[in-house]
């Protein structure tokens, strides 16, 4: 399925840009008054489309990208990320975050959950996290698969237990964050902001980590769907491999779609019915475009609507008491 229809298309696309790259300059030079910015770029498409717009916004000497792979990192991402930084002219640097990672013991976690399963895995065996691709033809929670990929290049796959499929996440999320403390690190020392590049259908579902790729200094692409970030990059003649390339959590040693891992539709059917449902449209349109009957439509809204309220705590900043203190007159009186 594409990804773009009549109904979400960017018309105006070019003052879209234009005022992304105006937003851009503001917050670094008039907001927060940064020489420039920090990217962690990942050969993906959200973090092109931000490489690409701080560029037109700041100058490439201004825009530092950083490539964080580790051991288990497609190598495709490196590859892909060095080809669009180059095309821009901008600096980068390669870190790779695996020992680091040993050192949380995020293998070693990961390791002992797959052998419960699978007491074959071993460093060869590739692995994934994918759920079941059935949203719209079945009620329920699509919960975890563990895939293997073994020698014989055979796929086995088998349910988590809960505690196990937490535990593995947990784990994993601690690669996200990594990044982001070196991420941080190049910001502070070049008087730099930290730029996020985190779209909407990601940001309304919480498909992002507290404080790793979510924890950032300034969110440009927070309001555009991953469907109209696809648009962008090709106004922004983003290189074709990245914009063809299935986007991907890049977490897993055996390659899994954002779509297969948490999703369960493709991008276009999920902006699509949030952006109708968000703003009060007529749904049978929406129907009617994916051919679709009612009871599917509201198993997809569910799903929406379920991971929206799991998630609210990753879109809070922390709730603070306010204090009910009250200070006496002959206290006020001391001070000074």
């Amino acid at each position: 399925m594409t990804n773009e229809n009549n109904l979400l298309k960017i018309d105006n696309i070019d003052e879209v840009v234009e005022s992304l790259i105006e937003f851009i300059k503001e917050q670094v030079k008039t907001n927060f008054k940064k020489n420039g910015v920090v990217i962690g770029l990942s050969g993906g498409v959200d973090s092109s489309v931000i490489a690409a717009l701080c560029v037109k916004a700041l100058g490439e000497k201004n825009v530092h990208g950083v490539i964080m792979p580790e051991k288990e990192s497609n190598p495709d991402s490196v590859k892909l990320a060095e080809i669009h930084a180059k095309k821009l002219g901008i600096n980068t640097e390669i870190i790779d975050i695996t020992n680091t990672l040993v050192s949380f013991d995020v293998y070693e976690i990961k390791n002992e959950i797959i052998k419960k399963y699978f007491s074959s895995y071993n460093e060869k065996t590739q692995y994934r996290i994918v759920v079941p691709q059935d949203l719209i033809e079945r009620d329920g929670v699509g919960f975890p698969y563990l895939e293997i990929k073994n020698e014989n290049e055979n796929i086995e796959k088998i349910k988590l237990s809960y505690d196990d499929y937490l535990t593995i996440t947990a784990a994993t999320t601690m690669k996200h964050r990594t990044r982001m403390v070196n991420l941080y690190y190049h910001a502070e020392k070049s008087n730099s902001l930290v730029m996020g590049t985190t779209n909407k259908t990601e940001f309304v579902q919480g498909y992002y980590v507290k404080y790793g790729d979510g924890g950032v200094d300034v969110e440009p692409l927070i309001d555009l769907f991953k469907t109209q970030i696809f648009q962008l990059a090709k106004f922004l003649h983003v290189p074709d491999e990245i914009i063809q390339r299935k986007p991907s959590p890049d977490t897993w040693s055996l390659e899994v779609s954002d779509e297969e891992f948490f999703y369960r539709i493709p991008f276009l059917m999920f902006d699509t019915f949030w952006y109708f449902q968000e703003n009060n449209k007529d749904i049978q349109k929406v129907l009617s475009h994916f051919n679709l009957d009612p009871k599917q439509a509201e198993r997809i809204f569910k799903d929406q609507k379920r991971k929206w309220n799991s998630t609210k705590n990753l879109r809070s900043f922390p709730p603070n008491w306010k204090s009910n203190v009250t200070l006496t007159p002959k206290s006020v009186d001391k001070i000074g």
